[in-house]
């Protein structure tokens, strides 16, 4: 598995403790990532490592009036000019 970016320490806070679904919460000096619950006493990590890329490149997306008036073309309405 491939990773864009190393992981930012600053970045996910975890709402609620995994084990125990307090919201006491507090960083841990076991490491950058780590999380201690005061609640159950258990230290844990969170860590977001980014997405791997996207095997193939996204096409253009058509205008929304583009959209539309292909629409109605390929539902067999005639396609009116915009005013």
């Amino acid at each position: 598995m491939r990773f864009r970016r190393e992981p930012n320490p600053n970045r996910n806070h975890p709402a609620y403790c995994p084990y125990c679904a307090s919201e006491s919460l507090f960083p841990d000096e076991e490491g950058d990532f780590a999380w201690r619950c005061s609640a159950c006493l258990r230290v844990f990590s969170v860590m977001f490592h980014g997405q791997d890329d996207a095997p193939v490149a996204a096409s253009a997306t058509p205008s929304a009036a583009q959209a539309l008036q292909d629409s109605l073309r390929r539902h067999g309405h005639s396609a009116r000019p915009q005013s």
